[in-house]
């Protein structure tokens, strides 16, 4: 019989699903929350690659990264970006799959920041390896990237402009010219976000449009943002902007790293589906089938479920409740909320570079109206079988055993259906970003004061060259909870 092959399928189906990926990745966040790393890469084990080898190498390596293992952590970033490669050419099967079951049958791809980040953190692998040119292959790829999402669209996350700043910074040495590139897009991402671009890349765009010899782009930012926007910082006999000679002065690029990105949760949700639409539903086509999922997304969406536009049954009668499940975007956790970083006599604020969780929440409210349509329509495509599936069984060994699959079908539908909570969970909320003046023989940086949560320490550090008015040693730190930044290799 054909209805009890499809139920046996569904069945099979049902029985693979799995549990959420934020709560499979809760074991692995709790042991970075107590700056476990061991323990952190032994929980990521445990959960398995499972089908998302990618979304596994990306977890493995941060942890990596974090742990030190600049060579292993690249290795792993390396699959990720051969593996979405080979997403581009996306199986059919799977893809018709998801129609019927849930997006957990489509492989991961990691989506916007998250792309960014991938060569981010191969970068400052490399710098710590010691390989500068490869570092630089890497600024320029996150370059490319950074052009195509500014093509999709206007979006703040398409185009974050911490991303550029870094670019800028990491091509100084190599490709002073693309850099100032990189810096001037960075400061028309600021602009074009209502903001004033922060002091240090004023700073860097001075310091380079004098290199280059751009006496009118230099005059331009001082009428803009005033002659006294000059970075590094004179005082206490330090150097000049461009042009003191010194190599015994230099300046420390420090990123700081705070708490755990907010994570994708899973929502249970109930639609109801009157009579009217039930029968529009069976005997329409698909186009009315999507057509009617399109609408209930927007009545979702507008809150007719939930009391907030009055009570949507009055009146009406109901044929069928569809059971479903929404992500919904949690909340990142923080640590503080001020930040102060020392070198020698020199003691700086810092600033927030990058919000990740505010970022990655924008993206996914953007999607979220295309995700209710989606997973509604699978869920009206299952009601649709379902319906024929009893009335087949009906025909087939009367009204019992019609009941019988129906609920078993509906069931099925239940059990299969589970939102996409897949997402790269390892990341920071946030990450901070500040600038320190030191001398040759200064103490290495630590953080002296902070506000509010747990005093943030070290996980690594990528010794790395800018320009000469720079240390060559780029740091980042995360979650720990030690007093000082641990040494860093500078290379004069």
């Amino acid at each position: 019989m054909r209805w009890t092959r499809a139920l046996i399928a569904g069945i099979l189906l049902a029985l693979t699903g799995c549990a959420g990926h934020t709560g499979t990745m809760e074991g692995v966040r709790e042991a970075l929350r107590n700056n476990d790393l061991e323990e952190a890469r032994a929980r990521l084990a445990e959960a398995g690659r499972g089908t998302d080898d990618l979304l596994f190498a990306l977890e493995d390596g941060l942890l990596l990264h974090f742990a030190g293992d600049p060579e292993l952590s690249n290795d792993r970033f390396a699959f990720v970006e051969q593996r979405i490669d080979d997403l581009y050419t996306q199986s059919i099967t799977r893809t018709a799959l998801s129609l019927v079951t849930s997006d957990l049958v489509l492989k991961f791809e990691p989506r916007g920041v998250e792309n960014f980040l991938v060569n981010y953190y191969r970068g400052l692998n490399y710098l710590q390896l010691d390989e500068p040119e490869e570092a630089w292959v890497e600024w320029r790829k996150m370059a490319l990237k950074l052009r195509f999402s500014r093509d999709q669209g206007d979006a703040g996350y398409l185009d974050p402009p911490f991303f550029n700043h870094v670019v800028g910074l990491g091509l100084e040495l190599d490709d002073p010219s693309n850099a100032y590139v990189s810096l001037r897009l960075a400061e028309a991402g600021y602009i074009d976000r209502g903001a004033r671009p922060p002091a240090d890349l004023i700073g860097d765009l001075m310091r380079l449009a004098s290199t280059l010899g751009f006496r009118d782009h230099l005059d331009s930012y001082r009428d803009r943002y005033g002659k006294g926007a000059f970075w590094p910082r004179e005082r206490r006999g330090e150097p000049g902007v461009a042009g003191s000679g010194r190599d015994d002065w230099g300046e420390i690029v420090l990123f700081v790293e705070e708490g755990l990105v907010a994570p994708i949760l899973e929502a249970r949700v109930f639609i109801p589906i009157t009579e009217s639409r039930s029968t529009m539903l069976i005997e329409g086509e698909r186009e009315a089938q999507l057509e009617l999922a399109e609408m209930l997304a927007y009545e979702y969406d507008g809150g007719s479920f939930d009391g907030r536009t009055g009570s949507y049954l009055d009146g009406r009668e109901i044929a069928y409740v569809l059971p479903m499940s929404f992500p919904v975007f949690g909340v990142g956790e923080l640590q503080f909320d001020r930040l102060m970083a020392s070198a020698g006599v020199d003691t700086a604020e810092a600033r927030v570079g990058l919000d990740l969780s505010a970022l990655q929440g924008a993206a996914f409210a953007d999607r979220l109206l295309g995700i209710y349509a989606k997973t509604i329509a699978r869920a009206l495509i299952k009601y649709v079988v379902a319906a024929k599936l009893e009335e087949e069984a009906e025909e087939e060994g009367g009204e019992v055993a019609g009941e019988v699959v129906g609920a078993l079908a509906n069931v099925v539908n239940a059990v299969t259906e589970r939102a996409d909570t897949r997402a790269w969970l390892g990341l920071p909320a946030r990450i901070w970003t500040v600038r320190l003046r030191a001398a040759r023989r200064s103490r290495y940086p630590y953080l002296p004061r902070w506000r509010g949560g747990r005093r943030p320490g070290s996980y690594r550090r990528s010794p790395a060259g800018t320009s000469r008015h720079q240390l060559p040693c780029l740091l980042a730190v995360s979650h720990s909870s030690d007093d000082e930044i641990r040494r860093a290799v500078p290379v004069w």
